[in-house]
């Protein structure tokens, strides 16, 4: 089976030209309150006990509304529309939960949005001899370097830090083998750890065209592949 990376669409003429859409939320939004966006964060083992706050994101007055919408202001997961919401319930994504969303677009306001916040890390399916890695600079690739395990990453990842207090120095994945054990059932998932991209099956991808949703970018990978 063939993945594809997900992500929001930008500049193209679905979108606007302004990227992303959702640079802010509505005047006076409490950022230090419990319930605040700003709580939601990758490093949930589990999610959360509370309903997030999303009243409300500003959509840019130069970007076009989409059903995916890019968005500064929160990570780990997609805005969505109900249109959307509705492709994602119909497949195997992987855990996630829909937070209702208010949005503001020019003086329109619009209640059919959704948060799908999405807590997935699937490093220990990789086969890590398989796969490639490199250390990373901030913009610049400094080499790659042998990993075995993962337990061997986490070494190689935590001697690499404690040598360059001061740098913002890690280690990417370039090419990522899945074993035997991944479900291949999953058409929405993201490997973690040391790969942000959010992957696709070709299902996915083929529903999400089928129903026109729109502000979307999917690209054919050949740096994800499954074993087996």
């Amino acid at each position: 089976m063939r993945y594809y990376i997900f992500e929001p669409a930008c500049d193209t003429p679905e979108t606007g030209s302004q990227y992303p859409q959702v640079q802010k939320m509505g005047a006076g939004y409490d950022f230090e309150s419990s319930n605040s966006v700003r709580v939601l964060s990758k490093s949930y083992k589990d999610f959360p006990d509370f309903k997030p706050n999303f009243d409300y994101l500003v959509v840019h007055a130069q970007a076009k509304l989409t059903d995916l919408l890019s968005i500064a202001v929160i990570h780990g997961g997609f805005l969505i529309s109900e249109r959307l919401k509705r492709v994602f319930e119909g497949l195997n994504i992987a855990p996630h939960r829909f937070y209702s969303a208010k949005l503001k677009h020019r003086k329109a306001f619009y209640e059919n949005y959704y948060w799908m916040y999405i807590i997935c890390n699937l490093s220990s399916f990789v086969d890590y001899k398989k796969s490639s890695f490199y250390v990373y600079d901030y913009f610049h690739s400094l080499g790659f370097i042998e990993v075995n395990s993962k337990e061997e990453y986490s070494q190689k990842e935590k001697k690499l830090k404690d040598k360059n207090p001061d740098k913002a120095v890690t280690i990417w994945a370039q090419k990522i083998y899945l074993n035997e054990s991944f479900d291949r059932n999953l058409d929405l998932f993201e490997i973690g750890t040391f790969n942000a991209n959010y992957f696709i099956s070709e299902r996915l991808g083929n529903a999400i065209i089928e129903e026109k949703i729109t502000g979307c970018s999917i690209t054919p990978t050949d740096n994800l592949i499954v074993s087996g």
